[in-house]
């Protein structure tokens, strides 16, 4: 795999964290999560990921708990072999990610990209202070597939 094999938009379909201690398997942006990254030719990445049903929050309760059901970030990345993206972050919603390295591993077939995290703390995981482990897929867009991913309305 090569950035050229990354490079362009893809759209999310699948998000999961696992819990490292119990296995446990959760969907913390719900069942149908909406989410893009673009991997730009000269090195550049973007995220970011929602729950896809989100009513418009009427308080700032509602507002932090929205909060917690997001994800973005952006930075340069890089590809070390065999399989491993690094993202230097310059830009996060989570203001502790910012200057740090994110590193996936990934797995591309075909139009299909899987990203997987080592364990990390992350806003929205199970429970306050737990590892978890991200599961995320993705599609490229612009596939015969990726019509069925569903995306919010606006």
């Amino acid at each position: 795999m090569n950035a050229a094999d990354l490079t362009g938009v893809w759209l999310l379909r699948s998000f999961q964290f696992e819990e490292v201690e119990t296995g446990l398997l959760s969907e913390p942006l719900g069942e149908h999560p909406a989410g893009t990254i673009m991997f730009h030719p000269y090195g550049r990445f973007f995220a970011l990921l929602t729950a896809g049903e989100r009513p418009t929050p009427a308080n700032a309760l509602e507002r932090a708990a929205d909060y917690e059901r997001l994800v973005a970030y952006s930075g340069a990345y890089r590809l070390e072999m065999p399989n491993m993206l690094v993202t230097h972050v310059d830009m996060a919603w989570f203001p502790s990610w910012i200057g740090t390295e994110q590193r996936r591993f990934c797995t591309l077939r075909g139009d299909e990209l899987d990203l997987v995290s080592a364990p990390l703390y992350m806003p929205g995981a199970i429970g306050t202070r737990r590892q978890v482990i991200a599961h995320v897929g993705w599609r490229r867009e612009g596939t015969p597939q990726h019509h069925e991913l569903k995306t919010p309305g606006p």
